[in-house]
């Protein structure tokens, strides 16, 4: 409180919310509060002025506080996908050590970031409410799972483009536990196609590899890849999801 001379007098609240100050000469008279208190924003002016006359008690100086904005969380899962689906399947389990980074819903950054612990799980606490996406840092050796697929947000991978996901908007105190993230490491296949001099189906010592022979893999989506053996008559197809696949030689090029 500010007193007539420019001085002033400090107190506090009793557990009741009460103040008082008591033994005032008559004048005018400035009571002030904090601009927030523990997180609770004012809903009336934080000062007040009365004008005090002989032996008057003012009883009319209050102020009101609203409760803070209850914070929100959002956070979930990084895990293995074995079979590269994009949904979380029994015994699949979680990657440690997965960075994820926290966005503002118009791409501004939070400057928060956290990784996945020895269960794959992650969450970012004490959030005000608003808009938020989240990108996925792919673990060296990894790919990206499709996302949305299956069509239950709580078990799809929500890592698109770039390791991004959709855009949540967190209301007061909502926790938003459905933002996951599934990896795989690609697979690969090949080997030989070699002259069987004696025809018996076994590579015997000193059977030649044939070159240029073309070899076709079909893929689960029905379409195909073509590669060519090189010069020992080896080949290879990397970069493969685990799936079944068939290959199919074809002889062209060798007499």
């Amino acid at each position: 409180m500010t007193l007539p001379d420019g001085t002033t007098l400090t107190t506090v609240t009793d557990n009741d919310g009460l103040y008082l100050f008591d033994g005032l000469v008559p004048g005018t008279y400035t009571v002030s509060v904090p601009a927030t208190v523990d997180g609770n924003n004012p809903t009336t002016p934080i000062t007040l002025t009365t004008t005090l006359s002989s032996g008057e008690h003012d009883p009319t100086l209050d102020f009101g506080y609203e409760p803070p904005t209850p914070l929100s969380s959002l956070g979930d899962f990084v895990w293995l996908d074995s079979d590269a689906d994009g949904v979380q399947d029994a015994g699949e389990v979680g990657l440690a050590g997965v960075t994820v980074t926290l966005f503002n819903g118009d791409g501004t950054a939070t400057g928060l970031s956290t990784t996945t612990d020895a269960t794959g799980f992650y969450q970012f606490d004490d959030l005000q409410p608003g808009d938020y996406y989240v990108v996925f840092g792919a673990p060296s050796g990894y790919d990206a799972s499709p996302a949305n697929q299956g069509g239950d947000d709580a078990t799809d991978s929500d890592a698109g483009v770039g390791g991004q996901s959709h855009t949540t908007t967190l209301s007061p105190g909502e926790h938003d536990p459905t933002i996951d993230a599934g990896f795989y490491q690609p697979a690969s296949l090949g080997d030989f196609v070699w002259l069987d001099n004696d025809g018996d189906g076994v590579q015997d010592p000193g059977e030649p590899g044939i070159p240029g022979v073309t070899v076709t893999l079909t893929l689960p989506d029905g379409t195909t890849l073509t590669t060519v053996t090189d010069n020992d008559g080896l080949y290879l197809f990397d970069g493969l999801v685990r799936h079944i696949y068939s290959e199919r030689p074809r002889y062209g090029r060798w007499q």
